[in-house]
Formats: C-alpha cells, sequence, structure tokens
C-alpha cells in the first residue's frame, strides 16, 4: 500500500506540474509519466486495487457525463455515423499492423491483436493475458498511444484551426 501512496504521489505532482507549464493534456499526461517513472524505479511494481480502479473509473465516468446536456442531441444524428466510421477504420489499421507485426515475428497474435486494437489501457492489457498474450507488452502499446495522442492531438488542433483562420 505505501508503493500506492508513493506512485499517487508522484502522479499528483507530475499531473500537476504538467498542468501548470500548459502541457497538452497535461494533467492527464503529467500524471501518467510521473506514475510510471516511479513504477520504473521501484523493484515491485504499485497497483490499484480492483475496487479502487473501478471507483476512479466511474468518477471519470461521471466527469465526462457531466459534459454533456441537451445541445449534443442533435449532433448525435451527425457524430454517430462518424464516430462508427472512424472505429471501423482503427480496427482494420489495427489488425492490418497486427498482422504485420506477427509475420515479421516481432510479436505473438493475441499481444499485437490487443496491443493495437484501440481501446483501454487496462481492458485490453487483462483480456490480452486472459488470452494467452503478454499484458505488460499491450499496456506499454497502448500507452505510448495514449501519450503520444495526448501530446500530439492539442498541437494538430492548434495549428489546424490557425491555419483555418487564416493566419
Amino acid at each position: 500500500m505505501n508503493g500506492l501512496i508513493a506512485a499517487a504521489v508522484w502522479g499528483g505532482l507530475g499531473g500537476w506540474l504538467a498542468w501548470r507549464v500548459h502541457l497538452p493534456g497535461g494533467a492527464v499526461v503529467g500524471a501518467m509519466l510521473a506514475t510510471a517513472l516511479f513504477n520504473f524505479t521501484q523493484p515491485v511494481r504499485a497497483a490499484m486495487p480492483v475496487g479502487l480502479e473501478v471507483l476512479v473509473q466511474i468518477a471519470v465516468g461521471v466527469m465526462i457525463g457531466l459534459s454533456a446536456d441537451r445541445s449534443l442531441l442533435p449532433m448525435l444524428r451527425t457524430v454517430l455515423p462518424l464516430a462508427l466510421m472512424g472505429a471501423l477504420g482503427f480496427l482494420v489499421f489495427g489488425f492490418s499492423l497486427a498482422a504485420l507485426a506477427v509475420r515479421m515475428g516481432w510479436l505473438d497474435a493475441a499481444t499485437a491483436l490487443f496491443g493495437f486494437t484501440p481501446g483501454g489501457i487496462s481492458v485490453m492489457s487483462l483480456v490480452a493475458a486472459e488470452e494467452g498474450g503478454q499484458a505488460a507488452v499491450v499496456a506499454t502499446m497502448h500507452f505510448v498511444r495514449v501519450v503520444t495522442i495526448l501530446l500530439a492531438a492539442p498541437l494538430i488542433v492548434r495549428l489546424w484551426l490557425h491555419l483555418r483562420a487564416g493566419g
């Protein structure tokens, strides 16, 4: 439990610092990086108890749910088909990368499929382990994906909006 408390302190400090310096996705990215770095330095990985993990996921779900209001409903007609097309595109691309990784001998099939398939880090890692894959490798692949997206997406959006504004 002491390792979990120390990891939480480091994660909290990393999240706060990244938020203060306005890093894109700051609080989340900073907390993830600081906690991962903490775990890398420990002989035994700190892990969150399952019950607490579920509570945190519920809290995130509530936070996201609170951002919705009735103005979202008319957009669903447009957004839902786009979201489904995006999901299918990600699946096709992910399966293609997984097939390449397996063919080249870099990864076994379960690890490759769950590592390249979009989804949450914890869920995809657990399912990969249940299917005979390497959970730590899948978690690393998803961690890299999430951090890369959280760092790059805000910068790309800012650049795109700047270019669209003509300036």
